[in-house]
């Protein structure tokens, strides 16, 4: 595969063969990053990180931190391999475990953006928003990519922009802020 844009646009990533891996289409990559516009100096996180593709793109495009969750250990030494090919040791933080209990190491933190691509149709789009949560990890812009097969039920507190690509959807998801005019006083 391909990156899309930035610093890294047309080098190649060799996905590796290994079970669940299912890298991001470059079509989907490429709206989702022009969607999301300047993220120059943005943090963000990456769950079931997979091939690292979205990773990859992201810190081309000029994110400067990405930590990218992945549980699988063969996949971790793919990502540590294209880390290095890459030369993002500055920027790029892989971590391997178990979601949710990883997500400890992010405790407290705040993202730009989190990407979530979970595995189609098992349930796990819907638990992100508790995990985060009940981590205390804050962010202003979470994306959901999983099939268009699938109907989400969505968390109250969200704003969510759904664009379909195929047989995957991408959705746009954005805390609702709370304001005191929205309570409701008796």
């Amino acid at each position: 595969m391909r990156v899309t844009g930035g610093e890294f646009r047309g080098r190649k990533i060799k996905v590796p063969n290994i079970d669940g891996v299912r890298p991001t289409p470059s079509r989907v990559r490429e709206a989702l990053f022009n969607m999301m516009g300047n993220i120059q100096g943005q943090r963000g996180l990456d769950l079931f990180s997979g091939s690292g593709m979205m990773a990859v793109e992201a810190l081309s495009r000029g994110a400067e931190h990405i930590i990218s969750v992945e549980s699988d250990g063969k996949v971790c030494r793919y990502l540590d391999k294209v880390l290095l090919q890459f030369e993002l040791s500055k920027h790029w933080k892989i971590q391997h475990g178990e979601l949710p209990q990883v997500l400890g190491v992010c405790q407290g933190q705040t993202f730009d953006f989190i990407f979530a691509d979970p595995p189609y149709g098992k349930g796990f789009t819907e638990k992100i928003f508790l995990w985060l949560e009940q981590q205390g990890i804050k962010t202003s812009l979470l994306i959901l990519e999983e099939s268009s097969q699938v109907d989400v039920l969505w968390v109250k507190g969200w704003d969510v922009e759904t664009r379909q690509y195929g047989h995957t959807c991408l959705h746009l998801c954005r805390k609702l802020k709370t304001t005191a005019s929205s309570v409701l006083v008796d």
